[in-house]
């Protein structure tokens, strides 16, 4: 397929909590095209930055690869041929990507936070979980699980077993209620209020499965939607962070 170059003003990319299940219905089948068309469209810009959960589950076994994403892995392909860097944010359903993605499209080695330059200004490109809230129970299990000694117990699992604990653990991917929608944006604003001589512009995240845009002392907190309802990413375009929503 040709790639349907963008218009040379937008320089990076940025998608989040996508959610792709291996076995997707009909809704799904179509969210799961229309990201397609949304690689495609932007091919050619310097960056795309995945920020985690792009894949509802994903585990990097040894000896083979995880079925079901053939499509997607092919437009990430035909992204890279045209020259544009390819980041990857692990997720907390898809940390355990980061070794194929870097094996295959040369992403930065663990999946971790990064910080991209454009245009003079820091973007610092995170997944967001346990950023803004202070729940100790759920960073001890996402620092087990991205541990070494974590990622040598699953592979020792049956790949359907962990498969099936995945999905349990996962439930199902939603959006926010407008509760927690007030909670993620007082969380979100007190959050960037108490950061002191960071070294960033802008931060993006994912996670929250809510788009919200907050500035405070020249920093700006910019959390994408996700590709669960309407369709959110974000673009680096004529100097700025921008985002953007279709239904």
């Amino acid at each position: 397929m040709e790639i349907n170059r963008n218009d040379g003003n937008t320089r990076a990319l940025f998608v989040a909590d996508s959610h792709f299940h291996v076995n997707r219905d009909p809704a799904e089948r179509q969210r799961y095209e229309r990201m397609i068309g949304l690689l495609d469209r932007f091919g050619g810009v310097e960056h795309l930055v995945l920020l985690g959960d792009i894949f509802d589950f994903w585990f990097d076994y040894p000896h083979f690869v995880m079925q079901g994403y053939e499509d997607l892995l092919a437009a990430l392909d035909r992204v890279k041929s045209a020259g544009t860097r390819l980041h990857f944010v692990g997720g907390n359903h898809d940390i355990w990507a980061a070794g194929y993605l870097h094996r295959r499209y040369g992403t930065e080695r663990g999946g971790g936070p990064l910080t991209l330059e454009l245009d003079d200004q820091q973007v610092l490109c995170v997944h967001g979980d346990g950023l803004l809230g202070k729940d100790l129970a759920y960073r001890t299990f996402r620092s087990i699980v991205r541990h070494r000694a974590g990622i040598c117990l699953g592979k020792s699992l049956h790949p359907e077993v962990l498969f099936a604990l995945s999905t349990w653990l996962s439930g199902t991917s939603r959006q926010c209620t407008r509760d927690e929608i007030a909670g993620i944006e007082r969380k979100a604003d007190r959050w960037l209020a108490a950061q002191r001589a960071t070294a960033w512009h802008h931060l993006v995240m994912g996670h929250v499965h809510h788009p919200y845009v907050t500035s405070h002392g020249g920093r700006r907190l910019t959390c994408l939607g996700g590709w669960l309802g309407p369709l959110n990413y974000a673009t680096w375009r004529a100097g700025d962070l921008v985002t953007h929503q279709e239904t």
